[in-house]
């Protein structure tokens, strides 16, 4: 696909660079187009002709032998790649890749990227088609487009206008009504040392409960409570997040409880830059998801869409350490492990963040990559503030065919600079979307009574 053609036109352009964004997402005309060219949630139903089919629903049926609870089996573990991209041939590919992965390349030599057919997997629930289709028609940005307002339940700006609105539909895209996970990460340094963290995290998303409505809503995106238990010296470490889908209302509120001190108290750096402790400081809080919290210290451009390699239907590296494989085999030096990645052809959403002269980050610019079938961001690009490329990230994206929800996860962030790269959350039991509801679980009260037990 001839990336100009998919750019948006000079007047989406022009309200983009539009100092308030407090206006109607679309007409009722533009809305139609959900669920007939378009699916319920905004990608084009059509495939390219070539090698991206047309979306026909997406995977919502389990391959024989799955066990509701268990663990997840590959629906394509038989499919071969279609071709391999490597150090030596990835400029004939130069147009299908992001700058993140052409510097890989350079970087790694040995990275490799076995590309294969690409499967439009991600299922849309009936509620959620409801609700965007509702949204489509009233949600509202604030008038400086760090929050959204009139939305709730599914994606709420379907035919995005700028790129505010792109990047909110990624932060509230669907993902299912919860998850408890318990994971490890790793990071691997260019000398071959590495470090390992481990967790138990437990999520609630108050914005995509089935049974809830805009009246309901208690105005959180996502309730989150982790509690480590690697390295040694942070066991019993707990950390609480309350994120609102109006950070100008309510900023996102978040605690911590440190076992050495005895006390919860206030955490109000984890946020924006801050570096995660679970990278070794190779990711920064709102790298989560590749993208996560307010969006008020970026300008954001809707670039366009575009054909991109991208990782997807991810169920062999996700799946791997169920069948025995341990992380430093699926996390090895220098990248992950060529032999488990699946990379396919996918329509994205590129969406570009220009650090607001008003504001500090450690990045001056970042490029995000939302799949167009499920809004989630893919992959990202960021630039530190002299222009100069740094680092490059990428998420593992599956389908949960039992659950109807799709989710990312080993998020893995690499340093382009020093060549130390980190796999964060890879889950090593199964990942269930089984997450208490009660709001009450998520409050420093809670945590109190937990590092007391």
């Amino acid at each position: 696909m001839n990336f100009n053609k998919t750019l948006l036109t000079a007047s989406i352009t022009a309200m983009a660079l539009h100092t308030s964004f407090a206006l109607a997402a679309v007409s009722a005309e533009e809305a139609a187009k959900l669920g007939t060219t378009l699916t319920p949630v905004g990608a084009e139903q059509a495939g390219n002709g070539s090698d991206i089919p047309a979306w026909t629903g997406g995977l919502t049926k389990a391959p024989a032998g799955y066990t509701e609870g268990g663990n997840l089996i590959d629906p394509f573990a038989d499919e071969k790649p279609l071709y391999t991209i490597t150090a030596q041939n990835y400029k004939q590919y130069a147009d299908q890749l992001s700058d993140g992965q052409k510097a890989l390349f350079e970087k790694k030599p040995t990275f490799e990227m076995n590309v294969y057919p690409t499967h439009r997997t991600v299922p849309v629930p009936d509620f959620i088609a409801r609700n965007t289709h509702s949204n489509a028609l009233n949600a509202q940005l604030t008038p400086d487009g760090n929050g959204v307002v009139n939305a709730y339940g599914g994606t709420p700006f379907p035919i995005p206008q700028n790129g505010n609105e792109a990047i909110w539909n990624h932060t509230l895209r669907y993902y299912g009504e919860g998850k408890d996970a318990t994971y490890e990460s790793t990071t691997v340094f260019a000398n071959g040392s590495r470090t390992l963290t481990a967790g138990h995290l437990i999520e609630s998303y108050p914005y995509n409960y089935k049974d809830g409505t805009i009246d309901t809503f208690n105005g959180n995106i996502i309730q989150l409570l982790l509690q480590y238990s690697l390295p040694a010296r942070r066991k019993g470490e707990m950390t609480l997040v309350r994120d609102p889908v109006n950070a100008n209302k309510q900023p996102r509120q978040a605690w911590q409880y440190i076992p050495g001190q005895r006390r919860v108290r206030r955490a109000p750096t984890i946020a924006f830059d801050t570096p995660d402790p679970g990278s070794n400081g190779l990711a920064t809080y709102d790298q989560a998801f590749m993208f996560n919290g307010s969006p008020e210290r970026f300008n954001w451009q809707l670039i366009g869409k575009k054909e991109m390699l991208v990782p997807y239907n991810s169920y062999k590296f996700l799946t791997a350490h169920n069948k025995g494989m341990k992380l430093e085999e699926i996390a090895p030096a220098n990248h992950t492990n060529n032999d488990l990645e699946r990379w396919e052809k996918h329509r994205v959403w590129v969406v570009e963040a220009t650090l607001r002269e008003d504001s500090r980050h450690i990045y001056g610019k970042r490029r995000f990559y939302l799949d167009e079938d499920s809004w989630f961001a893919l992959m990202a690009d960021m630039y530190d503030g002299r222009g100069e490329l740094w680092r490059y990230g990428h998420s593992h994206f599956i389908t949960l065919y039992a659950d109807g929800n799709a989710i990312a996860r080993a998020l893995t962030n690499y340093d382009l600079q020093s060549g130390d790269y980190a796999v964060q959350e890879y889950d090593v039991i199964p990942y269930s979307t089984t997450a208490t509801k009660d709001d009450s679980f998520y409050t420093p009260q809670n945590v109190r009574q937990m590092s007391r037990r």
